[in-house]
């Protein structure tokens, strides 16, 4: 069902029976369900819409006259997601700026669809790598997107404004901190299910995902001062312009963005701020599953897309492979 909201799982008892539905016109419905409702709404809406539903923290829901169902402490807490910062140069080789002059606007497109080729056809990022920030660990801690574009030196490009990037030719190697230590939450800003959660990410609230991605950072810039990149660099590294530990530290701070991978805030597990069990079901409810990535006690080392896939097939494969009673 298209613009359609869902503003809350209803229940019998302990069981979850449906949910309440809000359609664009504003009216309300419910739908029941005969076996079990499987909540799917990602790291930000499942745990709203759990609250809305009573399941929660009872203290934190009672603000918000909502009565509480069961109290999981966990719902909502354990926010995690990947968190990057970038070197950008300017080079002599064409890259995806050059694309952005009106007339070479008009020649890609056509190029595009005539042929399906050229810079329109490819990724925003074409290269990765993945790479430990300092010597004798097990596993990586940092990966890099190589982005064939430039942005400008001040802090004004904002990368999702193409108005904003400059014609002149460049790249950038994004660094990201794919095992962060730090943890944010969602909360509710209102009862009201059509307001937005409050997201609280607490990005770099752990001093070991700044140094972390401090010594990335370095790394990043040994690859573009590397020979390698002598051709094609049209002078040194151009933001940021010094990389002593002070303005390295001012420049994450200024130009930290997230990988849009937030995962964890329903995480699976048997202690106490699990929200989920082993089989993804929401703990001291009956008929009730999250699968999404909010489920993830924590958050892998890489892009959580497969991850999810994952997950909703396991939990087809487990709802499959058990017997559920239906309801009269």
């Amino acid at each position: 069902m298209t613009s359609t909201q869902v503003s809350r799982i209803l229940f019998e008892e302990k069981r979850a029976v449906g949910v309440e539905v809000i359609d664009k016109k504003g009216n309300k419905s419910d739908i029941r369900c005969e076996k079990e409702v499987i909540l799917c709404a990602g790291a930000f809406q499942s745990p709203q819409i759990l609250m809305l539903s009573g399941i929660g923290t009872e203290k934190e829901l009672a603000k918000f006259g909502i009565n509480t169902i069961i109290d999981l402490p966990g719902v909502g807490k354990n926010l995690v997601d990947h968190v990057w910062s970038g070197v950008s140069a300017w080079t002599r080789t064409p890259t995806n700026n050059n694309t952005l002059k009106p007339w070479n606007q008009i020649t890609e497109l056509t190029r595009y669809l005539l042929f399906k080729k050229g810079p329109l056809g490819n990724s925003p990022l074409t290269a990765n790598a993945f790479l430990s920030s300092e010597d004798g660990m097990n596993r990586p801690d940092i990966q890099f997107h190589l982005a064939p574009s430039g942005i400008k030196d001040d802090y004004s490009t904002d990368i999702y404004d193409l108005k904003t990037y400059p014609w002149r030719s460049g790249l950038g190697i994004l660094v990201i901190v794919i095992r962060p230590e730090s943890r944010g939450f969602v909360g509710l800003k209102s009862a009201n299910p059509l307001d937005a959660p409050l997201i609280q990410p607490n990005l770099l609230s752990n001093k070991k995902d700044l140094e972390v991605l401090k010594k990335g950072m370095l790394k990043a810039k040994k690859v573009l001062e590397s020979k390698t990149f002598n051709g094609h660099l049209d002078g040194g590294i151009s933001f940021p312009q010094q990389f002593d530990d002070a303005s390295l530290e001012q420049h994450i701070k200024k130009s930290l963005e997230t990988l849009y991978h937030p995962v964890g805030t329903c995480k699976m597990g048997v202690d106490a701020m699990a929200v989920v069990d082993p089989s993804l079901m929401v703990k001291g409810i009956e008929g009730l599953r999250v699968a999404d990535a909010s489920v993830m006690p924590t958050i892998i080392s890489g892009n959580t897309n497969a991850a999810c896939i994952m997950i909703g097939e396991k939990a087809a494969d487990m709802i499959l492979n058990q017997k559920l009673s239906v309801r009269p």
